[in-house]
């Protein structure tokens, strides 16, 4: 009798357990490229069995580079489209998810009616970035809404636990990484959900790393390590499968850069990506205790 109900016990436990929701992990970037700074993480969690999902709000379509000899437009598009499907496979998480925003616009006003070439629009679009009114023309959207409204819906679909995005820095404070990260955490910030934020950052010795190691000159924004309190293991396993997505990005990057970068990456990490939580819930009646 007790080894029947021991066995009903342990059926119960193995359908409750089944019936619990899978682990979910989507992680929310601006470029095909963007997930080179948490591909190990990425890699492990797919390894372990979350179903792990990289969105992308732009095309990418403005990324040129002279070695790659395509002009910016729809073929950059779509050969930046077929590298973050490559990213993703090496990586082994799901299919890229692309909002299809224009790169380096996510801070502009698009309207279906008017177009940037009018020098009405021009004057229009300079005078609503200066003075945001509740009288906006209905017709007009700000982009970077977009990447909020999209990020929304995904949530939803989804239901993932945790969501990976820029910090307000934006790496090296590309305008792009940065509104994709402040539009991501309107989105976390406007429900409570249950929803964990983390935004990856690089400590100033991972900055240094960074700088020395890019193809062109520009300043790695950090984070003092006191904020950086999530580390997050991988395996060798877990950095190959990132180094393999990396080398799918040949658009954007020559064999020197992609040594430099993955030895600077490596260097900084020393097993561990870095992320910082994005809310506390202290509760207070004072803003200084």
């Amino acid at each position: 009798m007790r080894r029947i109900a021991f066995l009903s016990f342990l059926l119960c436990t193995a359908m409750a357990e089944a019936q619990q929701s899978p682990r979910v992990l989507l992680a929310v970037f601006a470029h095909a490229d963007d997930e080179t700074f948490v591909g190990p993480v990425l890699a492990r969690y797919a390894r372990e069995g979350v179903r792990t999902y990289l969105a992308i709000a732009t095309k990418g379509e403005k990324g040129i580079t002279e070695h790659a000899g395509i002009p910016a437009g729809d073929r950059l598009a779509a050969e930046r489209r077929a590298e973050a499907t490559c990213a993703c496979q090496q990586l082994g998480i799901e299919p890229p998810i692309f909002f299809e925003l224009n790169d380096s616009e996510l801070d502009a006003v698009t309207s279906p009616q008017m177009t940037e070439s009018s020098s009405l629009m021009s004057r229009l679009m300079a005078f609503l970035r200066r003075f945001w009114v509740r009288s906006e023309p209905s017709n007009l959207a700000w982009n970077v809404q977009a990447v909020a409204d999209n990020t929304e819906k995904l949530i939803a679909k989804l239901h993932p636990q945790v969501v990976v995005t820029w910090g307000p820095d934006g790496g090296y404070g590309h305008p792009d990484h940065r509104l994709v990260s402040s539009a991501v955490t309107q989105v976390v910030q406007s429900e409570h959900s249950g929803v964990k934020l983390y935004y990856t950052g690089l400590t100033p010795e991972q900055g240094k790393l960074l700088d020395d190691a890019w193809p062109v000159r520009i300043q790695w924004h950090t984070t003092d390590p006191a904020y950086l309190t999530v580390g997050v293991p991988f395996t060798k396993e877990d950095q190959a499968a990132s180094h393999r997505a990396f080398m799918c990005h040949k658009s954007q990057y020559v064999a020197d850069s992609f040594v430099k970068i993955e030895k600077a990456l490596e260097e900084g990490w020393t097993g561990h990506v870095w992320f910082r939580a994005w809310s506390s819930l202290r509760k207070s009646q004072d803003l200084f205790k």
